[in-house]
């Protein structure tokens, strides 16, 4: 679902992200097809209910180059709210 929250776990070391899509297929079960376990999915466990355009911000930022899209420079959340 677009703006979740989501965790994954692998290959590189724990990382949390905001999806700006709909990632249901990808991140989803079944959706992680290289792994041994079909049914592994990465969790979801937040969404972002105001300041869509903060994120639609952050997702528009420079990336490094190469396969793997790494921001140029780090974003920080200062606050946030747990409702």
């Amino acid at each position: 679902v677009k703006y979740t929250l989501g965790y994954a776990g692998r290959p590189g070391g724990p990382d949390f992200y905001i999806s700006v899509q709909d990632n249901s297929k990808v991140h989803g079960p079944g959706g992680q097809t290289s792994y041994e376990d079909p049914t592994e999915a990465d969790p979801c466990f937040a969404k972002v209910v105001e300041g869509f355009e903060v994120v639609d911000r952050m997702h528009q930022s420079p990336v490094k180059p190469g396969g793997y899209k790494h921001m140029e420079k780090n974003v920080a959340i200062l606050s946030m709210r747990i409702l």
